[in-house]
């Protein structure tokens, strides 16, 4: 262990050593040895050392882990969480367009819009007291492991407090002043795979002198009345957006490549009729406010709903038959009006190929005579609109372009780990990843909705809560045990990621389709997606496998690996006053069961 990361930890404890030795406090055997293992040797089992903590991107998943630290859940940690934006949210800062297609249950209505999941962030931020953590219009712009102090030294830029930021390798606009450099023993990279969002590659897309919105980076103040307007895109974000901006234009023409499964909306049976949304009533906010027991019996209901849909993802089972049984003839039935869209859109690979995706009113919209579709490809653009692949020109005032997100997982910024390996160039030849939270080469790095997540099967915010439990898990080892660095084993995510991709080839999601699971290539690897469903994810957090990882003790003589069972008491022990009940270890007995004596 190098002498400067000794000295940095024995800093750390000196914070929670009393000034002075008592007797017998210590154990003296160590004192001439070792002055870590003399340290701990003085506290009492399970306190735990100063540890600094330094978090990407203050979405739902850096939020997460800040309540975590506030909650009281990683004492002795200090956070904090720089987030490039002007304000907290993450992807639900960023994406305004209207529409959503997952059931919440926290908002106004079934479905909440991102204006309602923003407003619910923000207020997560200021009701948990949250923001004291958070640097906003700050950009993390690379990270180095120093092996001899066991830390990463960060690199950071203060933007010029623009509202949104880019978020990729190379776009450097909004970057103010010169960079500077924090130290911390954990990084987190919270800063999620919904934001590195991509312009459509048809060429020619500067000349266009219309107004051009990306659905990811979507305007306050849109005005779309009366105009004519292009919508680039029918995966899950362009089926939400058309229905919805369809009173207020003039003209829409939607340009359709892909086929795409318009299915039955999530939990459609806690929707409206036919899967429509539903606004709550304030009566009913009301009584569910006053009686938590029955709100949490409906959130219990929609979960459970969604949670048994999971079968239909393996492609020949019985669920994806009736899936593509009831589908087929839910878009025919819809597009009634018009069969010849049916034919051209219903396609021939699983559902659930591409994101699955309700699409309240899509398919009517499809029907309307507000709308034309142009199927096929784009040539370009031109100063007043485009230019089909089938020749045909068409101006317009506004394009919308739904085109999706890099989905490659590799690092938008420099991430050096251990021996000078770089994480960029690792995961743009294969990103390898255990549990989608740590990677090979890379000690104290963990990471929210990395390769391989659930982000095939519910909402996800779930799934960020048990990351973020497990993450923890890992902090307080450290903080407890006297290790100063955790990083899984090499062959761990190789591993990981080979029983991964064996498994996901039975899926539907391995059909022939470009979807955003492959990186929008039909032929992609799965990478993005856990091999099961979300609460075989979940089960995988709970208790971490700690044997699939390497752990650098603090103590440099293998003989002190115990040294942190302290001094032979736990911390409940040694407070004058304890508030946590010392003889757990009797349990209530029912009275039926209580052994009669028979003396």
């Amino acid at each position: 262990m190098p002498d400067q990361a000794k000295e940095d930890a024995l800093k750390g404890y000196r914070e929670i050593l009393p000034p002075n030795v008592s007797l017998g406090e210590a154990t003296e055997a160590y004192k001439e040895v070792d002055d870590v293992a003399y340290a701990i040797s003085r506290l009492p089992l399970g306190a735990p050392r100063a540890l600094k903590v330094i978090c990407v991107g203050a979405g739902f998943s850096g939020l997460a882990f800040a309540r975590e630290v506030e909650l009281g859940n990683l004492p002795n940690v200090s956070l904090t969480v720089y987030e490039k934006n002007a304000s907290v949210g993450g992807t639900w800062y960023e994406n305004r367009y209207p529409g959503c297609d997952i059931p919440i249950h926290n908002y106004q209505s079934y479905y909440a819009p991102a204006k309602d999941i923003h407003t619910y962030i923000e207020a997560v931020a200021d009701q948990h007291n949250l923001r004291k953590h958070v640097k906003v219009s700050h950009k993390i712009i690379g990270a180095r492991w120093i092996e001899e102090r066991q830390k990463w030294q960060v690199n950071i830029v203060a933007t010029d407090g623009r509202e949104l930021m880019v978020s990729n390798r190379v776009n450097k606009d909004g970057e103010a002043g010169e960079p500077f450099t924090e130290e911390c023993d954990v990084l987190i990279n919270a800063g999620g795979c919904f934001n590195d969002w991509k312009w459509p590659t048809i060429p020619r897309r500067e000349t266009f002198k219309g107004q051009m919105i990306h659905s990811a980076a979507w305007p306050k103040n849109v005005e779309l009345k009366g105009k004519t307007v292009a919508l680039i895109g029918n995966g899950s974000t362009g089926v939400q957006i058309l229905p919805n901006i369809l009173d207020d234009v003039e003209k829409v023409y939607v340009y359709i490549r892909s086929k795409t499964w318009v299915t039955a909306s999530f939990a459609q049976k806690f929707a409206g009729p036919n899967g429509a949304n539903i606004f709550f009533t304030e009566g009913q906010k009301r009584h569910w406010a006053e009686n938590p027991d029955e709100y949490l019996q409906y959130r219990k209901e929609v979960e459970s709903e969604l949670n048994s849909r999971f079968l239909l993802y393996l492609k020949d089972s019985n669920a994806q038959r009736e899936a593509l049984g009831y589908s087929t003839s839910q878009m025919t039935e819809k597009l009634s009006s018009k069969p010849e869209i049916g034919e051209k859109l219903i396609p021939e690979f699983a559902v659930g190929c591409r994101r699955t995706t309700p699409g309240n009113g899509y398919l009517e919209a499809l029907c309307s005579p507000k709308v034309e579709i142009i199927w096929g490809g784009i040539d370009s653009f031109n100063e007043t609109g485009l230019l089909a692949a089938n020749g045909e020109q068409r101006d317009v005032d506004t394009v919308i372009c739904a085109t999706g997100f890099n989905m490659s997982f590799s690092p938008r910024f420099p991430i050096i780990g251990c021996k000078g390996v770089s994480l960029q160039e690792k995961w743009d030849d294969n990103p390898e990843c255990y549990l989608s939270v740590t990677a090979a080469d890379m000690p104290n790095f963990f990471i929210y909705l990395g390769p391989g997540s659930p982000l095939g099967h519910g909402s996800v915010v779930s799934s960020l809560e048990r990351v973020t439990e497990y993450i923890a898990q890992f902090v307080r080892k450290l903080q407890t045990e006297n290790y100063s660095s955790v990083v899984p084993k090499p062959h761990i995510p190789r591993a990981y990621q080979r029983q991964a991709l064996a498994w996901l080839d039975k899926t539907a999601w391995s059909s022939n389709c470009a979807s955003t699971y492959k990186n929008g290539k039909p032929d992609g690897p799965l990478i993005s997606l856990h091999p099961g469903s979300r609460l075989h994810y979940f089960e995988l957090l709970k208790h971490p496998r700690w044997e699939d990882f390497d752990w650098t003790s603090l103590c440099e003589e293998e003989d002190l690996i115990f040294a942190w069972l302290g001094n032979g008491f736990i911390v409940e022990e040694c407070k004058e006053k304890s508030e946590v009940d010392l003889t757990w270890f009797l349990p209530p007995v029912e009275a039926a069961k209580m052994i009669k004596a028979t003396f």
